[in-house]
């Protein structure tokens, strides 16, 4: 059953401001007008469906549960909805489908954000906001929402490999694909980082872009047969990074295998549910993740309220009843990418290691997602 929902898993592993017009008679500030196009519509005439990946996976269940708590504290509609299989032609004739319908937003996660871009800017046309989440060089969107800066993000990644490896030896540093936005993004970071802060701790396949990291389609039979031919070509490894959620698994078996604990070491993407018994037994240090009911809550109310005519801003929080900060989300950043699209980024990255582990096991667990 795992290895079930770890396969699942891995397939998954691998915005637009309202504008408005003077008053006719009696000029008005913006705030006024906000205000006012905010108190002509009402939540309960809001509808917002979130195409995922994929049907049936349990990341997509917990993000839909975040969405559907915003949904019900805020008294909106919403539904998440997926291909039967992680497919970019299915995902687009969806969002094409859900256009048809009317609804007054649509979010994707996208399996390909090239495929989602024509049906995204048809939406737009249509007077249909559009959201993204893993979608953070989206150009016709409203708001891509992500957990974090990617750039942050591989960052953190680094500096816990520089930490446990004591910045000595070198590493390697895996991608789902060359094409994978994010992964390369977060290698990106990664090498940047160990460049400026750490020169001896050398990237064991080079710096040439591309070449200086290895693609292991999201297999992680794949992935460790990669790490064990590492282990023939380069004796000074001693970190593999891992992008997709397969690297972890497979890297913490390469190491038992080979009688390496303490010897090679991991960080990098990673659940209880991929990594949580290497953590254990100390074979492998740290995993990295974001929490996908909170991405599922942020969506929901960024959307809500674009549509109430108070989009974000710089700085402000994703706020649940109560005016409590969504955790992670107390103050968001909003960048414009480079294709002119806005992306929203909370501080919502998590690390789990042998000490808090046990914590997410539970967490996942209330979720309904048991690891163990």
């Amino acid at each position: 059953m795992k290895r079930s929902l770890l396969i699942i898993l891995v397939i998954v592993f691998a915005v637009s401001m309202s504008l408005f017009s003077f008053a006719c008679k009696t000029p008005t500030t913006g705030a006024e007008e906000t205000t006012a196009a905010a108190a002509e519509k009402n939540p309960a005439d809001f509808e917002i469906v979130y195409i995922v990946k994929a049907d049936g996976i349990p990341w997509f269940d917990v993000s839909r549960a975040g969405l559907d708590q915003c949904a019900k504290d805020y008294g909106f509609k919403a539904s998440t909805v997926g291909p039967p299989k992680a497919d970019a032609a299915l995902q687009a004739q969806m969002v094409e489908d859900y256009i048809a319908k009317g609804v007054d937003a649509i979010g994707v996660c996208p399996n390909d954000p090239a495929s989602i871009e024509p049906v995204f800017e048809k939406a737009n046309k249509a007077g249909i906001l559009t959201f993204g989440h893993e979608g953070s060089t989206f150009k016709n969107v409203s708001y891509d929402i992500e957990a974090m800066n990617n750039q942050t993000f591989g960052e953190s990644i680094m500096t816990k490999g520089i930490e446990v490896t004591g910045g000595k030896g070198g590493y390697v540093a895996s991608v789902g694909f060359l094409t994978s936005v994010s992964h390369n993004e977060w290698v990106d970071a990664e090498i940047a980082y160990q460049q400026a802060n750490a020169a001896d701790f050398k990237n064991q396949l080079g710096y040439e872009k591309g070449s200086d990291r290895f693609e292991e389609g999201e297999d992680q039979n794949v992935a460790h047969d990669k790490i064990l031919e590492f282990l023939k070509t380069y004796p000074d490894l001693t970190l593999v990074i891992g992008s997709p959620m397969t690297t972890g698994p497979a890297a913490g078996l390469a190491i038992e295998e080979k009688g390496l604990k303490g010897k090679l070491m991991f960080v990098g993407t990673g659940l209880p549910i991929t990594i949580g018994k290497y953590l254990k037994s100390d074979t492998v240090q740290a995993g990295f993740f974001w929490d996908p009911w909170r991405v599922g809550y942020a969506l929901g109310y960024v959307a809500l309220n674009t549509w109430l005519g108070n989009p974000p801003k710089d700085g402000d929080p994703v706020l649940m009843p109560g005016d409590k900060a969504l955790e992670g989300y107390d103050k968001i950043g909003i960048i414009t990418n480079s294709n002119g699209g806005k992306v929203i980024f909370g501080q919502g990255q998590i690390m789990i290691d042998k000490a808090n582990v046990d914590d997410w096991y539970k967490q996942f667990a209330d979720y309904g997602w048991p690891q163990e």
